[in-house]
């Protein structure tokens, strides 16, 4: 008689460690998980008067198998109950408690396992909330970083506060003093919205001071005119105009006057001008605004939240009457750390803008995502 404890991994290198020290007559006397490891005490003693004894590893990993892919079987094979294929292979109590222990750590992993066939996977792995977060597009460096707002929950209300913590993460800390900046410089490609932005942040100011304290601005490349679409919104709102020189900061705003500037010139050119007001009126008095537009690819999000990072710009989203902004560039957005201050999809100019707390961007994520 021969009695062993073996120390492996997991449960199936630590029968194989059995077989290969007592043989297939060995009998399991106990199995237990300690500092991440399985311990396994095994004889060649005959324990009872019909003795268990442990076949091949071979088998063991059949038995499990057949239980992972119970949906693949095909209509003439029937699938093994575990328990009744334990019996038949001689296994003990001890084992069949020690597989659905190694059973149910292989679940928990596969929680944040993305699968790309959902239908070779039993229905309580295929259900579960960080794959299907997964599935429908959120990354899944977000899905794991915010996965303590949906353990423990059903999938709806773990959604749900997923999204609310996502939100959190992308809403800028100073967001209540956006109304206070003394100038405003709104960035972004051409065509992302950005001139019908400077017009929708300049009627959402005029709500708190006179229309005279406000001054539509345009940095250009020099030729010394104004867009027209800049200028008709000047006259929409009954609002002046100006001209900015890219190197140089709006030195009209030491009047107190607010300036909303719309860089139409590329951002290197701009940069300059940004440093010096905020070095003449203090970083708390200049925004930095990026226009990112609906449909804008995550390459797209990526370029431009890198190109324009030294302005720390925050973020407002445009036209999203004309294309959603979903899970992928949500995700792109909170793994680049980047803040969305506004939300906008509306052609009309007064009380188009919504400020991006943390209730609106939660429910345009409920409805989006």
């Amino acid at each position: 008689m021969k009695t062993t404890t073996v120390i492996a991994n997991d449960t199936s290198s630590a029968m194989d460690d059995i077989i290969s020290k007592l043989g297939d007559d060995a009998v399991i006397l106990s199995t237990k998980h300690k500092d991440g490891k399985v311990h396994m005490t095994a004889t060649t003693e005959n324990v009872s008067t019909t003795p268990r004894r442990l076949k091949p590893s071979q088998q063991f990993s059949k038995i499990f198998e057949s239980r992972m892919l119970n949906d693949q079987l095909t209509n003439n094979e029937k699938p093994l109950e575990l328990e009744n294929a334990f019996n038949n292979t001689g296994a003990s109590t001890a084992q069949l408690s020690a597989l659905r222990s190694e059973m149910q750590e292989i679940k928990n992993m596969l929680s944040g396992v993305v699968v790309t066939e959902p239908q070779n996977l039993n229905d309580n792995i295929a259900s579960t909330t960080a794959l299907k977060l997964r599935q429908s597009g959120f990354s899944p460096k977000v899905v794991k970083k915010l996965e303590k707002s949906y353990l423990g929950k059903d999938f709806e209300s773990g959604r749900v506060s997923f999204l609310r913590s996502l939100a959190k993460t992308l809403i800028p800390e100073d967001l209540e003093s956006l109304k206070e900046k003394q100038i405003y410089y709104i960035i972004g490609p051409s065509g992302s919205g950005r001139t019908t932005l400077v017009a929708k942040l300049a009627a959402l100011i005029a709500d708190n001071v006179q229309s005279s304290s406000i001054i539509l601005s345009e940095m250009n490349n020099g030729n010394g005119l104004i867009n027209e679409n800049l200028r008709g919104f000047a006259r929409l709102l009954n609002l002046k105009t100006s001209i900015i020189e890219s190197q140089k900061a709006p030195l009209h705003e030491l009047d107190r006057q607010k300036t909303i500037v719309d860089v139409s010139s590329n951002f290197v050119e701009a940069t300059e001008s940004i440093f010096q007001a905020k070095k003449i009126f203090g970083h708390k008095n200049v925004s930095v605004i990026l226009t990112l537009p609906g449909g804008s690819s995550n390459r797209l999000i990526e370029n431009l939240c890198k190109s324009t990072n030294e302005l720390n710009p925050i973020i407002a989203l445009s036209k999203l009457d004309e294309c959603e902004i979903g899970p992928e560039e949500f995700s792109k957005l909170s793994e680049l750390d980047s803040k969305i201050a506004i939300i906008t999809g509306t052609d009309n100019i007064v009380g188009s803008l919504a400020i991006s707390s943390e209730n609106v961007l939660t429910q345009y994520l409920k409805e989006n995502c």
